[in-house]
């Protein structure tokens, strides 16, 4: 495909891109969203579609692999890093359509699931979805009022993982408990609270979903209330916390080391 050069920083499509990269409402509203540097551009599976591909001269294209786009586009360095998140920009970002998932269509089978209630740090969201990739989660839950899992540093954070795990966003805490509950998943959560007992003396079931909360005021009363179960991290240490990414880490790990061991 020929690429089109594009000089003017007025141009709409550069104009509409810094709007996708400082706004959710253009994010949602378009369901596009960017993915930047020339790994994240070369990960992007062959079955997301892209709708802008745009890199510099200096970018040698046979770096980002097979990537196919609606339009290539060619841009000056200046241009370039008027559009780009990072402090060091590499010269290729793939404009792509959000992949959709909704509770109606989700598929629940034998695996373990996350939830995650009003987590508010984008790092810590990315370093969640790419650790559940990891670990081989079969879906992540995140409640509206959290970070955007679409914002720039969410996106770098995930690694590509976002593309590898379904993800179902913007729905309430209820809505997603209600959901795991008909279709036979346990519920655990993290809390301190009286009767919560430690993650490794816990046998997990086989259709499990962990429940992580807020980074600093951890999960809701209600989820405490409803969740079938409450575990909790012992920390011999004097540390009065673990970081939520941590945390959830930690978790997954303990969950997967479990099953694996049943295996």
């Amino acid at each position: 495909m020929n690429k089109k050069q594009i000089t003017s920083p007025q141009n709409n499509v550069i104009k509409n891109i810094k709007e996708l990269q400082k706004k959710k409402s253009a994010r949602k509203s378009e369901g596009l969203f960017v993915i930047e540097g020339i790994r994240g551009v070369k990960e992007i599976p062959s079955h997301v579609k892209i709708k802008y591909l745009i890199t510099t001269s200096e970018v040698d294209e046979k770096e980002l692999g097979a990537v196919k786009a609606e339009e290539r586009l060619e841009v000056s360095k200046e241009i370039y890093k008027s559009i780009s998140d990072t402090q060091s920009p590499q010269g290729a970002m793939a404009v792509a359509y959000m992949p959709t998932y909704d509770l109606v269509h989700f598929n629940i089978e034998a695996g373990h699931y996350l939830v995650l209630e009003n987590l508010q740090d984008p790092g810590n969201l990315g370093t969640i979805i790419r650790t559940a990739h990891a670990f081989d989660f079969k879906g992540v839950f995140i409640t509206k009022g959290s970070v955007d899992l679409y914002s720039p540093k969410v996106v770098r954070s995930t690694m590509s993982s976002l593309f590898h795990v379904p993800i179902v966003i913007e729905e309430e805490i209820d809505t997603y408990m209600d959901f795991l509950k008909q279709k036979g998943v346990t519920l655990y959560t993290t809390a301190l609270i009286p009767g919560a007992k430690p993650i490794y003396d816990v046998t997990f079931e086989e259709k499990v979903a962990i429940i992580i909360g807020n980074e600093g005021n951890g999960v809701s009363e209600r989820v405490k209330e409803a969740s079938d179960h409450t575990v909790i991290i012992p920390m011999p240490g004097a540390a009065e916390s673990l970081n939520a990414a941590i945390a959830t880490s930690i978790c997954m790990y303990e969950i997967t080391r479990q099953c694996q061991k049943g295996d």
